[in-house]
């Protein structure tokens, strides 16, 4: 398995960030390659489609890259990533569902859209190729907390969730983000989060257990 390079500590980060904002082509790629695949791991888990996955990862990116020097919540990172990403996928779920648009869509339509400069252009080409690298070697935490002949029944439980909490589960297990991230990622209280995490785990307990045939 590859194992994925991760940012040490929050200082770490936060120099990154400073650095890959004042135009740091190796600090942006730290950041791409800490960050790409718990992104693509989320988005993949949503959608279950590879090609739609990439595109959104990148458009993603693409979209931190040209607000990155205007950010200054420090400490808080993960939480816009991923609002981010999610946000992105929302919008072409949306807009496909309204126009009926086939899951195929041309290579990198979404991704360049998005792209406002060649600086932009340039790092979202760099960060594309780390997608297609680490897309589908690398396992993200909730394939690492479970054993290999369990993983298709947790895969098989997830499913049948609900949408809602499907999403919180995903947060908590794919993305790695802690009930405190998630809240600031959802924009929701943490004591609504933390009650929809204990209900999804119960209920996906159940549906591993054998218990529940439902939602």
């Amino acid at each position: 398995m590859m194992q994925t390079p991760k940012l040490a500590t929050e200082t770490h980060l936060d120099q990154v960030l400073a650095d890959a904002a004042a135009g740091s082509a190796s600090a942006w790629e730290q950041l791409v390659r800490a960050y790409t695949p718990r992104v693509y791991g989320l988005l993949f888990r949503q959608c279950k489609d590879q090609e739609l996955s990439e595109e959104m990862t990148q458009a993603t990116f693409v979209k931190v890259v040209s607000k990155l020097k205007a950010y200054d919540e420090r400490g808080r990172f993960e939480p816009w990533l991923f609002r981010i990403a999610m946000n992105r996928l929302r919008d072409e779920m949306r807009r496909r569902k309204r126009q009926a648009v086939p899951m195929d869509m041309t290579p990198g339509a979404s991704a360049g859209s998005s792209s406002g400069s060649e600086k932009a252009s340039q790092w979202a080409a760099a960060q594309g190729r780390i997608v297609r690298q680490y897309g589908e070697e690398d396992r993200t935490p909730l394939e690492e907390m479970t054993h290999n002949e369990q993983l298709d029944a947790v895969k098989l439980a997830v499913e049948q969730l609900s949408e809602s909490d499907r999403e919180i589960v995903y947060l908590r297990h794919t993305a790695g983000l802690t009930f405190a991230q998630i809240a600031e990622t959802l924009e929701q209280p943490i004591g609504t989060v933390l009650a929809r995490g204990h209900r999804a785990l119960a209920k996906l307990r159940k549906l591993l257990e054998g218990e529940d045939s439902g939602n």
